[in-house]
C-alpha cells in the first residue's frame, strides 16, 4: 500500500522544481529513508540545499519534516512490520557489486508487488483480455519491453499489435484503432512527450488504456484516464532498472491467460503446433 507522503508526492510530481524533484524521486525509490535520515541528510544525499528540503515538505501540505516523519512512522506502527527488503546505502559512483545490485532489485520487487492490488490485476486482465484488439507501445529504452510484451501477449490471445516507434506511421496505425480496443504502455522516467499525446489520443478515441510506469509518473498517467501498473525502478546507477517491469508485465500475462483459460491454452497449443511445421531444420 502505498503510503500517504508517496501518494502527495505522485501528485504534486509535476509541479515541483527540479531540485525538489530529486528528493521527490528519493522518497518514492527509498520510502524507508524517511525514518532514517534527517531533512538535512536526505538534501545531502540528492545534492540540493536544506533550505530546498524545508520547502518541498511544506509544497506538499506539511509543517516542517518532523510532521513528515511522525505520520510515516504513525503509518508503520499501524501495519506493522513489513517483510521488506531495505534499499542499500548510495553505493559510490560508477561502483556495482553483486551484492548491492541483489538487494536493490530484490527491494525494488518488494515494494512494486507490495503496492499492487489483486482487484487492480484482475480489472487490468479483464480489460485485457476482452478487448477486440490490443495495441502495444513503448519508445527509447522501453520500446525493446514492448516488443517482448507484445510477443508474450499474442501467444495467448489473437489481434495484438505493436505501435511503430517511427512517428510518421502513427497516424495510419492510431486511425486503426477502435472504442473498445485496449492500449497497454510502457512508460518510465524520463517521460517521452509523445507518450502523453498517444494518451491523450487514447482517452478522446476510449481506448482502455493501462501503463507500466513508475512512482514519478503515476498521477500524471490517472490524469490521462489511464490504469498505471506502478513499478519501482531504483538502481545506483543513472539508469532505471527494467527487472519489475518485465516482472510486471509477466504477472499480467498469466492473469490475462487465467482470464481466457481455454481459448489461451489452445492458442498456445496451435502456435507450437505451428512452429514444429515450420521449423526448416524438420
Amino acid at each position: 500500500m502505498a503510503t500517504r507522503l508517496a501518494l502527495r508526492i505522485q501528485e504534486r510530481f509535476e509541479s515541483l522544481t527540479a531540485s525538489e524533484r530529486k528528493l521527490a524521486t528519493l522518497l518514492l525509490d527509498r520510502p524507508d529513508e524517511i525514518l532514517t535520515f534527517s531533512a538535512t541528510e536526505l538534501a545531502g544525499i540528492v545534492g540540493v540545499s536544506k533550505a530546498t528540503a524545508a520547502r518541498f515538505f511544506r509544497n506538499l501540505g506539511y509543517a516542517d519534516f518532523n510532521d513528515v516523519r511522525l505520520q510515516a512512522r504513525e503509518e508503520r506502527n499501524r501495519t506493522g512490520p513489513v517483510q521488506q527488503v531495505p534499499m542499500p546505502a548510495e553505493a559510490p559512483e560508477g561502483a556495482a557489486t553483486v551484492p548491492t545490485h541483489l538487494q536493490v532489485e530484490m527491494a525494488n520487487l518488494t515494494r512494486t508487488f507490495e503496492q499492487l492490488r489483486s482487484d487492480t490485476l484482475t480489472d487490468v486482465a479483464e480489460r485485457l483480455a476482452t478487448a477486440p484488439r490490443l495495441w502495444v507501445v513503448g519508445l527509447g529504452p522501453e520500446a525493446g519491453i514492448a516488443r517482448h510484451a507484445r510477443i508474450t501477449l499474442a501467444r495467448i490471445r489473437p489481434a495484438v499489435h505493436l505501435v511503430s516507434e517511427n512517428t510518421g506511421s502513427w497516424a495510419e496505425e492510431l486511425a486503426s484503432t477502435g472504442p473498445t480496443d485496449a492500449l497497454l504502455v510502457v512508460a518510465l522516467r524520463p517521460w517521452p512527450k509523445l507518450i502523453s499525446a498517444i494518451l491523450d489520443f487514447a482517452r478522446t478515441t476510449r481506448l482502455t488504456t493501462v501503463v507500466v510506469t513508475d512512482p514519478t509518473n503515476a498521477a500524471r498517467v490517472r490524469r490521462h484516464g489511464a490504469t498505471p501498473l506502478i513499478c519501482h525502478v531504483s538502481t545506483p546507477g543513472p539508469e532505471a532498472s527494467h527487472t519489475t517491469v518485465l516482472s510486471m508485465l509477466h504477472l499480467v500475462a498469466n492473469a490475462v491467460t487465467a482470464r481466457l483459460g481455454g481459448l489461451a491454452l489452445r492458442r498456445r497449443d496451435l502456435i507450437a503446433d505451428l512452429r514444429e511445421e515450420l521449423d526448416p531444420q524438420e
